[in-house]
């Protein structure tokens, strides 16, 4: 201190810039316009696809509103918000991330428009909040109930989330097969029906086409098969289940053997052919059909199995293991010792197709008819297998979502319109500046069936007009429909729970943007 003046004082490095006021709020919404920009061409069934271009080489074409967030490298901060909003909402729900994106982007469009006329960004967040409530209440009053008997429902809500995906081709089929495949899996417990999505499995199975996909109560592996006389097919099997090897256990110390003669050579190789033959005998004992193990096997113990009609399949992963356990309804054993014919699991049959030797492994084995809760749908080769597969996962997470919530709502933005229509109305109601956040959260709303519209090839300013009166005058639920018309959309079903959770999330986001008004960057960006 010098003269009574303090010199500068630093307290962050000089490459650090700090943007405060209005400003902030303009370049965070100016964010979200852009990355919401990138997301609108893909929502509906009549969205069109992105092509994904990566670093590495690798190029990808999806709709898919996750993996299409996933690829982008952000840096803007408002925007990494909304790609950890569509995180969220694909953890969380496994379904409509597309859409709660677009909606947060529309909400803070909608505010950006507010606070260019003067309007403090706190009243919007007020707004905001007091429609999300009286939107999610009317959610939650025209949802109807589900359970894991609708059948029809459940394939409808199926068809709903591959509407517009790789897998539309086969809605029916793959509808029928997901219903079948979360009814096997699914357990009745103390707080309801427990359905784990995790406990169905996806393999390609690199033959025929989409129609020829199937379900198989069981596991599909592709792993070799040693010897050709454990191929071909067996019906109701037992199945021992080892995370060890099948062989002698190995000395954890250095020893030396000194032998003399030939005939101490010849006792030694007949004593260790003994206690071969001992494991051998013991692992036929047990009555088991099929041995999978996560080690090696004993060259002179396999021979001996399949002398016996046995199966032996080695070098196996520990969570194929689990899905074979869980599926056979069998223990996994770690030592040799303790295997017991109680311990078995149970198929009602293996199929062992070798193939033709190549440098990848291309024997196949398929274990069906078990009655453990999993089971493996496997999807008949196509030009885009892998964008199938993700739809179909995400309408497994749609449906099993279903299940557990036991709600639905109509698609085809019905559920959006009749939100919207009740902020409208208790908007009227208020009488300060709250009423212009509510009313900007109608607007909002109304984003969804306007672009559903708009990629259906019609125009969107009309339909959504359209929409507006024919949804107070119908007693039906009303929506866009594929064809971009107006019309009844109760064959459009999603599960509630994707509606709401993505709903105060958009508006957490948004509010949460909104009350920003400093950003600090320490890479001075």
């Amino acid at each position: 201190m010098q003269g009574g003046k303090t010199g500068p004082v630093t307290i962050v490095p000089e490459q650090t810039s700090v943007t405060s006021g209005p400003e902030v709020q303009q370049k965070i919404i100016a964010a979200a316009r852009a990355l919401a920009s990138i997301l609108r061409g893909t929502l509906g069934p009549r969205g069109l696809d992105k092509g994904l271009y990566k670093t590495n080489g690798e190029f990808a074409v999806t709709s898919d509103g996750a993996r299409i967030l996933s690829g982008l490298l952000i840096k803007n901060p408002g925007a990494k918000m909304l790609v950890s909003l569509g995180r969220s909402q694909e953890a969380n729900v496994g379904d409509g991330v597309t859409s709660t994106v677009l909606l947060a982007g529309a909400l803070l469009d909608e505010a950006g428009r507010l606070l260019r006329k003067g309007v403090h960004p706190l009243i919007v967040v007020d707004g905001y909040r007091a429609a999300t409530k009286i939107a999610v209440e009317n959610l939650e009053s025209i949802q109807f109930p589900c359970s894991i008997t609708d059948t029809d429902l459940l394939s409808r809500v199926v068809a709903t989330a591959l509407t517009g995906r790789a897998a539309e081709a086969e809605d029916e089929r793959f509808g029928a097969m997901m219903v079948e495949a979360l009814s096997h899996v699914s357990q009745v417990g103390d707080n309801g029906v427990i359905c784990d999505s995790e406990d169905i499995l996806f393999d390609k199975s690199g033959e025929g086409g989409l129609a020829d996909s199937r379900l198989i109560f069981g596991t599909h592996w592709k792993q070799r098969i040693p010897m050709q006389k454990m191929a071909g097919l067996r019906e109701n099997v037992s199945i021992a289940i080892l995370d060890c090897d099948i062989k002698q256990r190995e000395s954890k110390r250095d020893t030396e053997i000194e032998l003399t003669s030939a005939e101490e050579l010849e006792a030694f190789i007949t004593a260790q052919e003994s206690l071969n033959e001992k494991i051998a005998e013991k692992l036929i004992a047990t009555g088991a059909d099929i041995f999978c193990c996560s080690g090696e096997v004993e060259r002179a113990v396999l021979h001996r199995l399949a002398l016996a009609d046995k199966v032996v399949l080695s070098d196996l992963d520990v969570k194929q293991l689990r899905h074979l356990a869980k599926a056979s309804c069998g223990r996994i054993i770690e030592h040799l010792s303790d295997l017991s014919a109680t311990d078995l699991g149970c198929a009602g049959s293996i199929t062992c197709e070798r193939r033709a030797a190549t440098d990848e492994v291309q024997d196949r084995i398929i274990i069906d008819g078990c009655k453990g809760p999993l089971v493996t749908c496997l999807i008949g080769s196509s030009m885009g297998t892998e964008e199938v597969i993700r739809g179909l996962y995400d309408s497994l997470r749609a449906c099993t979502l279903a299940i557990s919530e036991g709600t639905l709502l109509y698609g085809g933005g019905s559920g959006h319109m009749s939100a919207a229509s009740a902020v409208k109305v208790e908007a009227e109601k208020v009488a300060d500046r709250t009423r212009l956040g509510m009313e900007a959260y109608a607007r909002a709303l109304e984003v969804i069936p306007w672009m559903l519209a708009s990629n259906a090839g019609v125009d969107a300013l009309d339909a959504l007009l359209e929409l507006r009166a024919k949804a107070r005058a119908s007693d039906t639920p009303v929506g866009i429909k594929v064809d971009g018309s107006i019309g009844d959309v109760s064959d459009v079903l999603e599960p509630a729970e994707n509606l709401l959770h993505g709903l105060v999330a958009a508006s957490e986001t948004a509010c949460g943007l909104l009350r920003c008004d400093q950003v600090i960057s320490a890479r001075g960006d």
